[in-house]
């Protein structure tokens, strides 16, 4: 579609994270300039930003973001590699250990569409350096770094026209006249109030509360070939420290562990601390190479209070020329992994309703972003301590909450159950087919069969 004519002059991207890149590259296909306007002065090399403090942790590119941004930039994903990022690609997929509670998911037979679950490792700042890179070589883009979003303005009845900005070290500011203007400033945004102050209504917001406490270390494993596992997710119930290990670019790797703030036995302050909780999560024949291992930074934390949907799919009254998308419209539990995949698919659903018109309705596309959001946000709003957001679907709680004892456990033996789960979870599969007759029909004859056996099932033993 680059090749096309463009539809409309200018559009102005706030934030140059994964979702405004994401969304600069959609708008790249359908106006003759885009404009992307971040706070921070954006640095040359893959290193973390102060805008970005929960890039320091560990950071998850679910298979079908990846997949939707090799569609946005072919070619993407080899330089990645080429750069010094890991590709997983078995078919077995023995070098991931997933494990949620108990239950430990089966590693030892071939996934029947292995390609579907190929998995890219490198850490966040890396992953956004690059994809940035492939944004800046677009010819009708143009960084504004080190600059503050001002004031939205409206110089047309129902619609937004232009923001101010300001250089950070300056008490000048100039305006951007724009056909649209995309709000990719995430968690902090500041558009509900920007638009209070023109006189349009801020959205609902529908909360959890999460009070998480994140830990991180970049560290070396000199013995790392002593293990097969690249990627070890752990997400005990209860009260428990949870967590994950994973091989980032250049043979570096992020321990990240993670908790509420009530759960944690004590706060991790160097990297003793943190091979002490991490034991409780990481797989016994791992623990020698990572006592072994070297940390590279310091014990890095990162506070997380819950989630907040911003519901514009319900405003009875939208402005023209404004759409927000990723975190600046429903942030999640980052312990999930989900934040830059959904920003992905925030991203193709710009495109697929700018290639329509080349304008996009808001109401549609925030009812088509509330489609994409609500079964991920049910999932991360009914935390584990059972507090929560209680406006999900009851239904649809109900009959999640009665099969997913049974399906891990028949994740344990069965790679058909496993890999339906890892689809659903890398957004591949929609969560719907979690509770499709075949497949719960498959989960009761495992059981069946278990009970015929008198088998007992010790799924965290495996490895």
């Amino acid at each position: 579609m680059r090749g096309e004519a463009k539809l409309r002059d200018h559009a102005v991207v706030l934030g140059a994270g994964i979702a405004g890149l994401v969304a600069a590259t959609v708008l790249a296909e359908r106006f003759a300039l885009v404009t992307v306007v971040e706070r921070d002065q954006l640095p040359d090399s893959p290193i973390d930003r102060r805008g970005v403090p929960q890039g320091r942790h560990l950071h998850s590119l679910l298979s079908r973001g990846s997949q939707i941004l090799e569609e946005l930039h072919p070619g993407f994903l080899a330089d990645l590699v080429e750069a010094g990022a890991l590709i997983l690609d078995d078919p077995d997929m023995h070098r991931i250990h997933s494990r949620v509670g108990p239950y430990t998911f089966n590693r030892t037979h071939s996934a029947a569409d292995p390609t579907a679950l190929v998995t890219y490792l490198a850490s966040r700042p890396f992953l956004e350096f690059h994809l940035r890179r492939r944004v800046e070589a677009l010819p009708n883009v143009a960084f504004l770094d080190g600059h503050d979003v001002g004031e939205l303005f409206s110089t047309q009845p129902h619609r937004i026209t232009g923001v101010t900005i300001s250089p950070r070290d300056s008490t000048s500011s100039e305006t951007l006249s724009t056909d649209l203007i995309i709000d990719a400033t995430g968690r902090a945004t500041r558009t509900p109030l920007l638009l209070d102050r023109l006189g349009f209504p801020p959205p609902a917001e529908h909360t959890f509360t999460a009070d998480g406490r994140y830990y991180s270390q970049q560290i070396e494993i000199p013995d790392q070939d002593s293990f097969r596992e690249r990627l070890i997710l752990v997400l005990p119930e209860g009260k428990a420290q949870r967590g994950g290990l994973m091989a980032c670019e250049n043979n570096t790797w992020t321990l990240t562990i993670a908790g509420r703030a009530s759960d944690l036995t004590h706060t991790p302050t160097d990297f003793a601390d943190m091979l002490t909780l991490a034991g409780d999560f990481i797989p016994p024949h791992i623990q020698p190479a990572l006592h072994s291992a070297q940390p590279l930074t310091e014990v890095q934390t990162y506070r997380y209070p819950g989630g907040t949907w911003r519901r514009y799919d319900r405003l009875a009254r939208h402005p023209d020329g404004l759409l927000v998308l990723g975190d600046a419209l429903c942030s999640l539990d980052p312990i999930n992994g989900q934040g830059m995949t959904m920003a992905t698919l925030h991203g193709t659903t710009l495109r697929a309703h700018l290639s329509r018109t080349g304008r996009v309705d808001p109401q549609a596309f925030y009812t088509a972003i509330a489609a994409i959001t609500k079964p991920v946000w049910a999932s991360n709003a009914q935390q584990p301590s059972g507090r929560g957001n209680k406006s999900s679907s009851p239904l649809s709680l109900r009959a999640f909450a009665w099969t997913r004892r049974k399906i891990l456990e028949s994740a344990a033996d069965d790679m058909m159950i496993t890999e339906r789960l890892m689809r659903v979870a890398n957004f591949i599969d929609p969560p719907q087919r979690l509770i499709a007759p075949g497949f719960l029909a498959r989960v009761a004859a495992h059981h069946i069969k278990r009970g015929l056996t008198g088998r007992s099932n010790t799924p965290a033993a495996k490895h």
